[in-house]
């Protein structure tokens, strides 16, 4: 059972009491955006109890800026198929909302009907406008879809799924 209100620098908290000790969750005053250099961060929390004894956690997560694949299409070409998009990422520098993402593999993955599986069925590496194509074998009826594994500093995208 957990309490919510302010702290007492009017930032929104919430206090769970357990024993002794008392945990505040402070809540952002404003959510990590772009503008948070991405990369290795730490949180270090220190509490003190009535009797003055200290406890000191640390947690550590990776910031990734988002990555988008945009425009997904799939047409037919005699026995294959073409995937076509555009990967974007967050401006790094913030002059727009987001930029082509060049030189990124993207798989292309499929999914048979009937099956809840997907599998990689051909690679694309985007171009300097963030466009990529694939032609790759259409082993039947299904879902394409388009994905992005991610960097240390960027994150993982999948795209909406397609048929053919």
């Amino acid at each position: 059972p957990g309490v919510t209100g302010a702290s007492r620098d009017g930032r929104p908290a919430r206090r769970i009491s357990s024993g002794e000790w008392e945990t505040w969750r402070f809540l952002p005053d404003k959510a990590l955006s772009r503008w948070y250099p991405s990369g290795p961060w730490t949180v270090v929390a220190t509490a003190v109890n009535g009797r003055g004894e200290r406890v000191v956690a640390h947690a550590g997560f990776n910031l990734r800026r988002e990555t988008e694949i945009e425009g997904l299409k799939v047409a037919r070409e005699g026995n294959g198929v073409r995937v076509t998009g555009t990967l974007m990422r967050v401006d790094p520098v913030g002059k727009v909302d987001y930029r082509p993402f060049a030189g990124q593999r993207v798989r292309i993955r499929f999914r048979p009907e009937g099956s809840s599986r997907w599998k990689t069925v051909g690679e694309a590496v985007t171009r300097r406008d963030g466009w990529f194509t694939a032609r790759v074998r259409a082993d039947g009826e299904g879902a394409w879809r388009a994905e992005y594994a991610g960097t240390s500093r960027y994150a993982a995208d999948a795209s909406p799924q397609r048929e053919a």
